[in-house]
């Protein structure tokens, strides 16, 4: 079914969205987003949230949720953000996806010690490489975000789901002003490329607001497939316009 296969495959980067410039872990911001379509009469709504489990360490909890009448995706992530670095090291991530055909659960746990990540609904485990800053399919969005934000250009990311390990990578393509819910707000657009060659994603990020993900398109073989920002707030307090 092409709406079970659009929307398990547009989540993955539905939740990139507010944060501060991060040289310092007390510089990340809290921020709690909502995204809403409609798809063949169906309703789809995402919430994403950023919060903060310890500054003082740098620990942070990224949740994602995508609810639809045919059912539902729930992701988690632990992290800690390497000042030095500027990087998010992830520790613990789960997945939980009912209906959409068939479900899945995974838990990952990251062991940075003896270098391997372990998915413990399988009892299998992957080598971790210490000079690769591998990625859950969670964490790299905040990662996106942070280079976004410190101007880079090279938005490439190692990424593991337990199963196997793989390549992201991204490109800034423009720049556009969208109008939202919010608002006519300008934004740059960036393109991730998929294995199949007749699959594109593009995402639109509020240029003057940290960039915020403002609108998330999929394009498959002639159709596209828009996810709009409808609600947004910083630090417990709402964004109403742009």
């Amino acid at each position: 079914m092409r709406f079970t296969k659009w929307f398990i495959g547009t989540i993955g980067i539905l939740t990139m969205c507010i944060a501060n410039p991060g040289r310092a872990a007390e510089a990340l911001t809290s921020f709690e987003n909502t995204y809403n379509a409609k798809l063949y009469g169906f309703s789809i709504e995402v919430t994403s949230r950023f919060k903060s489990t310890g500054a003082e360490t740098g620990n942070y909890e990224f949740y994602f949720n995508a609810d639809s009448f045919v059912g539902s995706v729930t992701e988690t992530t632990d992290v800690t953000w390497n000042e030095k670095d500027h990087v998010f090291i992830p520790h613990h991530y789960t997945y939980k996806r009912t209906g959409l055909g068939k479900s899945r659960d995974d838990e990952l746990v990251f062991d940075w010690t003896n270098l391997k990540v372990t998915n413990t609904k399988n009892n299998k485990s992957l080598p971790l490489e210490a000079n690769i800053k591998l990625q859950d399919s969670l964490s790299y969005q905040l990662q996106l975000r942070q280079d976004l934000l410190a101007g880079k250009n090279n938005l490439e990311y190692t990424i593991t789901n337990g199963r196997k390990i793989k390549k992201y990578h991204f490109e800034i393509v423009g720049e556009e002003t969208l109008s939202t819910p919010l608002g006519d707000v300008k934004t740059v657009k960036v393109k991730r490329s998929h294995a199949t060659e007749d699959t594109v994603t593009y995402a639109w990020f509020a240029k003057n607001f940290n960039y915020l993900l403002v609108q998330l398109q999929q394009e498959e073989n002639g159709s596209a497939y828009t996810i709009y920002l409808s609600k947004a707030s910083l630090n417990g307090k709402a964004i109403q316009h742009f």
